[in-house]
């Protein structure tokens, strides 16, 4: 009797709790962030900035690693033919160019991250905060990242309207930087 009460007992309160739920109708949006950002003008933009940094510093890291072989190869052809105090030269030259490769690999990819961090920051707190407004506004009960989801509904995709809402909020704080920079300063 005793384990029929334990078995019964939460059964009858998640019936009664789920009745009383049922009869409001949850209003659930569910949002792809990823695909927000990357449809986003500001963050296209920021990617490409990036992308543009990575590659200047991929180009250098480039030369100094060509500069390492062909030091390398000079020592490698030379030391059949010289002493070794000769060849010491080039060696020590070839480790101060592996440290130097170290210092801008190291230094470049923590650039790479502040930066992204400093310039992307700002864009998801936008769209953090356009989520909510639009939560808000539209009187959602829960809106969750597509991440968190094993199975959706496409109805419960807000990302597209979210897409052209943050993109149309883009637009029009660049036309109005645009127009305060086309008005004329008055001189006195």
């Amino acid at each position: 009797m005793k384990k029929l009460l334990i078995f019964i007992l939460p059964l009858m309160l998640f019936s009664f709790l789920s009745g009383s739920i049922g009869q409001e109708a949850l209003k659930i949006g569910v949002v792809d962030t990823q695909r927000v950002l990357v449809n986003y003008s500001k963050a296209i933009e920021v990617d490409n900035q990036l992308k543009a940094a990575e590659k200047r510093w991929k180009d250098k890291l480039n030369d100094i690693r060509e500069e390492i072989s062909t030091k390398q190869e000079k020592k490698e052809k030379t030391e059949l033919f010289v002493e070794e105090a000769q060849t010491a030269k080039l060696e020590n030259e070839i480790q101060q160019l592996q440290q130097q490769y170290q210092q801008e690999f190291n230094q470049g990819r923590d650039a790479l991250l502040e930066k992204n961090q400093e310039w992307m920051t700002p864009i998801f707190k936008e769209l953090q905060d356009l989520i909510i407004k639009v939560g808000k506004e539209e009187n959602y009960d829960l809106i969750i990242d597509k991440q968190a989801v094993f199975y959706l509904n496409e109805k419960y995709d807000m990302s597209e309207n979210l897409i052209k809402l943050i993109n149309e909020g883009a637009k029009k704080e660049e036309d109005i930087e645009q127009t305060d920079a086309e008005i004329p300063t008055q001189q006195e």
